[in-house]
Order: C-alpha cells, then sequence, then structure tokens
C-alpha cells in the first residue's frame, strides 16, 4: 500500500533520509515551508507509517562486527509450530540484520552480522539443527559497495 505524498513530502524524507537528526527548523529551511508546517507533516509521516522510527547507524566494523554474510534457507514444507518458535527466537539475535521470506528455490533470506567466521558457523547450525532443519546456502560478502540505511534513497538517481 503506497501512501499519498507530496512533493514536499518527498522533499522532507529525502532531508531526513540524509539526516534523521536535522531540526524541523533545518528541513524547513531547506524544503521551503514554516517549522510548524515541517513539523505536522513529519507527525503525519509517522502516524500514517511512512517514517517508521529514528535510529542511530553503528559502523559495524567498531564494534567487532566484522564478517557480513547472507544465508538462503528452506524447509521442505511450512514451519510446524515448534520449528516457528526457534525460527522466531533466532530472529531476535542482535546477530540477525534482515530476514526475508522469498519466492524461488529457497524460503528465507537472512542477511546477518557477526564478529567471526566461527560465530557465523554458530549461527548456520542453529539453522540446520533440530528443531529447524533447514538446507541452507550461506554466502560471504568480501566487500560492501553501497548499503542504504533504512534500504531506500530518494531524489538520487
Amino acid at each position: 500500500m503506497s501512501a499519498d505524498l507530496d512533493a514536499l513530502d518527498l522533499k522532507i524524507l529525502t532531508h531526513l533520509l540524509r539526516d534523521g537528526r536535522a531540526p524541523a527548523q533545518q528541513v524547513a529551511d531547506s524544503v521551503g515551508l514554516s517549522r510548524p508546517a515541517v513539523a505536522d507533516r513529519i507527525a503525519r509521516l509517522e502516524r500514517d507509517g511512512v517514517i517508521r522510527g529514528h535510529t542511530v547507524v553503528v559502523e559495524p566494523k567498531a564494534i567487532g562486527r566484522d564478517v557480513t554474510a547472507f544465508i538462503a534457507a528452506r524447509v521442505q514444507s511450512q514451519l510446524d509450530a515448534r520449528q516457528k518458535k526457534a525460527f522466531d527466537a533466532l530472529l531476535k539475535s542482535d546477530e540477525v540484520v534482515e530476514a526475508h521470506t522469498v519466492a524461488g528455490d529457497d524460503c528465507f533470506f537472512i542477511k546477518v552480522r557477526t564478529d567471526s567466521i566461527q560465530s557465523l558457523n554458530d549461527l548456520v547450525s542453529k539453522l540446520t539443527a533440530p528443531p529447524l532443519s533447514l538446507a541452507t546456502r550461506t554466502t560471504i560478502v568480501m566487500k560492501t559497495h553501497c548499503e542504504k540505511v533504512g534500504g531506500i534513497t530518494l531524489g538520487d538517481k
């Protein structure tokens, strides 16, 4: 479901994507609106679920998360209740950055950041051991060329 956004909403979002801590007055100056008008629009965008939250972006290597990997996982049939509970618990790990149900040969695509190859192996072992017993294929990132914080940017083609 796409939100009904006008050009000013998109300018505000573009500014906030570049600097989520920008004060409303700074955003207002950049988009040509008053501070109260920008504050109202930001509040509406939050209420409507367009802005899901505000966060700090931490450099993974600064906290020892030197290994980034993608794990493709598949299951023979749907997860039963016990498997679902184990999968949900695994997703709460701070090493799991993203997890998606996908179409194609795999069922899940999981992005992880770990402090070592051994930690990555431990995480994969949790996926492949009972009760999950998922088949996995792991790809380790050698170099990141582009990573868009928040998963999206606006305005730059």
